[in-house]
């Protein structure tokens, strides 16, 4: 009986694994559809790669992605909403970091800066030497007239090499 339940068991798993695997390809084969501009070739290998892995983090990260080219923030955001929910069950730190930062830049659009600051304070805990995530934070803060705020994240974001940066502090912050 032990070894007919560590068979299904170990069936099970590889079957997951399996479809991980298939759906991680087929992601990889929408980004390549989307690099040429066949949008609805990659839309097509997104939607496949979520019907076999529900749960796969880069599927749904890239249908936002495909939500934000079309200015539909509204779509893109439940997206990456779903991508953040898989990616904290799997404790993927960077992952996550990623997520908030797009997700930060679609309140940003929505016009919700506070929730685009609050996610982009959530990415910089997990991810402090990521100058862009300085950067974007230093353009909430900017909207938000927070000077202090936004020429500190300049600095930062300067310091961490991001040339843009640079530009920024020298021309917002005198």
């Amino acid at each position: 009986m032990k070894n007919v339940i560590l068979s299904f068991f170990l069936f099970c798993f590889n079957l997951f694994v399996f479809s991980q695997t298939k759906a991680i390809k087929l992601v990889e084969k929408g980004n390549e559809f989307l690099a040429s501009q066949n949008i609805q070739k990659a839309q097509d290998c997104y939607d496949k790669a979520i019907s076999i892995d529900s749960t796969c983090v880069q599927a749904y990260i890239q249908k936002s992605d495909l939500e934000i080219q079309k200015s539909q923030f509204e779509k893109a955001l439940a997206y990456m909403n779903t991508a953040k929910k898989f990616a904290e069950k799997n404790e993927e730190n960077e992952t996550i970091a990623h997520i908030l930062s797009i997700r930060s830049f679609i309140y940003f659009n929505l016009n919700d800066y506070h929730m685009a600051s609050k996610d982009m304070d959530s990415a910089i805990k997990l991810n402090d030497q990521n100058s862009g995530y300085y950067f974007m934070r230093a353009l909430i803060r900017r909207m938000n007239n927070d000077t202090k705020g936004c020429c500190s994240d300049l600095k930062k974001a300067s310091n961490l090499g991001l040339e843009k940066a640079k530009e920024s502090l020298a021309l917002y912050c005198k």
